[in-house]
């Protein structure tokens, strides 16, 4: 006896409108640079989940590449904003001989590896990856490989600040030199809609007044035209204003969860359209 003919309104809708239904569109989060600023990417994180957008696919750049590297390991977003809040950041790095940098992120890999371990990239519970720059070529090197606290403490390696980290004869900085919002290294998942994170939108938010600092901003100045160009890309793009707080501030932990909340909240219903949207396609 032959099956029988069930009416499938989707088949209909293809057949009238030429449009067809696909179920859940994969999302792509691409977090980037910022230093303390990237405590934002939390609240971010937080209020996707509040309201129930699954991410699929993570890339991060710097402080991008930690906060998203820890949650695609699978710790909580109240396990990373209560570290923000506990963690005595200063204590992440240490003075070393100004070789290649006044100090050395060497603790921030054991901070990683108390927290989740010697989990690979192989080991997460969400695709990701952290981008580096070489130092020889200039080229970036995006690390989807390998042990993550390794790579995250290479991807945070800012010049002239921190010393380089060698993986696989490649000699890596901070990913930020030439990706600070890593869209492309998210985009190479295929993700049907792509959020970028941009601490940095404006050179405007914030004046250096340590030595320090000015390395950081010289290094924001020369972004910001890449930055420009990457953010194109985006479907969707959360720029994080960030006057008044300084990317070298350890204090304000709790103020900049609460900015990245709040400056996401407006760009949900936007998102929840878009994935709406990408349900039906041509």
């Amino acid at each position: 006896m032959p099956a029988p003919n069930f009416f499938n309104p989707l088949s209909l809708l293809k057949k009238k409108t030429g449009f067809s239904y696909k179920k859940d569109p994969t999302i792509g989060l691409a977090l980037g640079g910022g230093a303390v600023w990237g405590i934002s990417h939390i609240g971010v994180l937080k209020t996707l989940e509040d309201h129930r957008i699954p991410i699929h696919y993570i890339s991060g750049t710097s402080i991008g590449a930690l906060v998203g590297g820890l949650y695609a390991a699978g710790v909580s977003t109240d396990r990373l904003y209560s570290l923000a809040l506990s963690t005595q950041w200063k204590n992440l790095s240490k003075l070393a001989l100004p070789i290649s940098g006044i100090l050395s992120n060497e603790p921030m890999e054991g901070f990683i590896h108390h927290l989740i371990g010697n989990k690979t990239f192989s080991d997460l519970k969400t695709p990701f990856v952290a981008v580096t720059t070489d130092l020889l070529t200039g080229e970036d090197i995006i690390l989807s490989s390998g042990k993550l606290s390794r790579a995250i403490r290479a991807s945070t390696a800012i010049p002239g600040i921190f010393h380089p980290i060698v993986i696989d004869n490649h000699t890596l900085v901070d990913g930020g030199v030439v990706s600070n919002v890593p869209v492309q290294a998210v985009k190479s998942f295929g993700p049907d809609i792509v959020i970028a994170v941009n601490l940095v939108p404006s050179l405007e938010d914030w004046l250096p007044t340590t030595g320090l600092e000015v390395i950081l901003k010289s290094l924001f100045i020369m972004q910001q035209k890449v930055v420009t160009r990457e953010t194109s890309q985006a479907d969707i793009v959360i720029n994080l204003s960030m006057k008044g707080f300084s990317p070298m501030d350890f204090s304000k932990s709790k103020e900049l969860y609460q900015k990245g909340i709040a400056e996401c909240l407006p760009h949900i219903p936007l998102i929840q359209e878009m994935i709406e949207r990408k349900k039906y396609q041509r």
